[in-house]
């Protein structure tokens, strides 16, 4: 085959495509991009799951082009040309996990601009100060029970126990409707056969909460939808919830998982952290430069025939921005490290209308949670070989499944008065 026609190969037709979960959970991802950039460029066939096939975005312009102009890829799934054909399995996890809704994350246009700005009301209206002494008290609340045991697991234990009791504060729900929203939400997106009936169940769920906020209302993210004029009904506020949680948990436990992992399996990255050389925003920072906690975002679908990287993109594919891969892509990288602390050219925030509007209080969760760790917990070792751990299966979020510590020097000192 020529290379201009395997540059216009239609998509369905590529054999042997990869699978997403498998390059997510890949040991090093980084290399599946360099041999997928090798091989195809900054355009590459996969599958989202068998049979299933999309577009893998790994050029850094590519990327960030195909994120910024909605007018040519949509994020509204009801563009995709198996939604349209209804091609899907009834049990395909794929479709539970991008079929069409109605808020911010899954629109284009007016629509997405009405929905997003609840979003972006209600989180402008949070006191930092007031969400940094929650943070704070659920961390060492979290360490104080950790302590006796000598031992703990980072990922279950804390990098998913912070963000979820944090989560729950803010939107004033109980505990266990806060873990069941966890435990929906990585149902929903591993992707898997699971995937449908935890949508079900997450509806379900949220419907009871919005209509108990509505009968009393409270200082919280919840009752600050409820009550946005842009919402037109209970359904559109259960939806804003609901993708406010999901994704902005993911994002957090992966943050925080990723940044401990990496602290505890590289030397030198953890000595500039312990030494103060690189202070702990900056250190978060360089952990969702290179390896950020969605290393692909949800897809886009194109909406005529195009070309993107030399690629023919056909009307109605699917393509997925990995955000990864493009910022590690070369074309913009520099050979030192250092002269990258600080910049905010990567995508790991997203880029256009659908950009992360937790920007603000993100970070602050993610700071409070790792240095409260390491202040508290001033010894701490792995309890397997780095090479034993494994990460998570969901094709949209990457983190060690889990993190077996030991500690043998855990202190005395009680925490400082907040």
């Amino acid at each position: 085959m020529t290379l201009a026609n395997r540059l216009h190969q239609r998509l369905e037709d590529i054999p042997d495509r990869m699978q997403l979960a498998d390059i997510t959970a890949a040991r090093d991802p980084h290399k599946v991009y360099e041999r997928l950039r090798d091989e195809w460029g900054p355009v590459a066939p996969m599958d989202l799951e068998p049979g299933v096939p999309a577009w893998l975005v790994l050029g850094y312009d590519e990327a960030s082009g195909v994120m910024r102009n909605e007018l040519l890829f949509s994020r509204n799934s009801r563009n995709w040309r198996y939604v349209q054909e209804r091609s899907l399995p009834a049990d395909s996890g794929v479709f539970a996990t991008l079929a069409p809704r109605d808020n911010a994350y899954y629109l284009d246009g007016m629509q997405q601009r009405r929905l997003r700005a609840p979003l972006d009301d209600a989180l402008a209206a949070v006191d930092e100060k007031r969400l940094a002494r929650t943070v704070a008290v659920t961390c060492d609340a979290i360490i104080d029970r950790l302590m006796p045991r000598g031992e703990a697991d980072l990922v279950a234990d804390y990098a998913v126990a912070v963000p979820v009791m944090v989560m729950t504060e803010l939107f004033g729900m109980s505990l266990s409707d806060g873990n069941r929203m966890h435990e929906l939400s990585e149902a929903l997106y591993e992707g898997t056969d699971r995937a449908r009936a935890a949508a079900v169940e997450q509806e379900a769920l949220l419907a009871v909460l919005v209509a108990t906020h509505r009968a009393e209302p409270g200082e919280d993210l919840t009752t600050a939808l409820v009550n946005h004029p842009n919402h037109a009904n209970d359904v559109e506020v259960m939806a804003s919830i609901g993708v406010m949680f999901t994704l902005g948990h993911d994002a957090e436990i992966a943050w925080i998982a990723s940044t401990l992992h990496m602290i505890l399996t590289d030397p030198a990255f953890a000595a500039r952290v312990r030494r103060g050389r690189l202070d702990l925003d900056d250190a978060l920072d360089e952990v969702s430069r290179r390896n950020p906690p969605a290393p692909h975002v949800l897809p886009r679908f194109a909406r005529q025939d195009c070309e993107l990287g030399g690629r023919r993109i056909a009307l109605g594919d699917a393509l997925v921005p990995a955000v990864a891969a493009a910022n590690a892509d070369r074309a913009i990288r520099t050979d030192d490290p250092w002269e990258e602390l600080g910049s905010r050219f990567h995508l790991t925030w997203g880029a256009g209308a659908h950009a992360c509007p937790a920007h603000r209080i993100g970070p602050l969760i993610g700071r409070i949670a790792v240095e409260t760790l390491l202040r508290r917990i001033l010894d701490m070792e792995l309890r397997v070989p780095a090479e034993a751990l494994t990460m998570s299966r969901s094709p949209w979020s990457r983190h060690p499944r889990s993190l077996p510590v030991r500690f043998t020097s855990p202190d005395d000192t009680p925490p400082p008065e907040r």
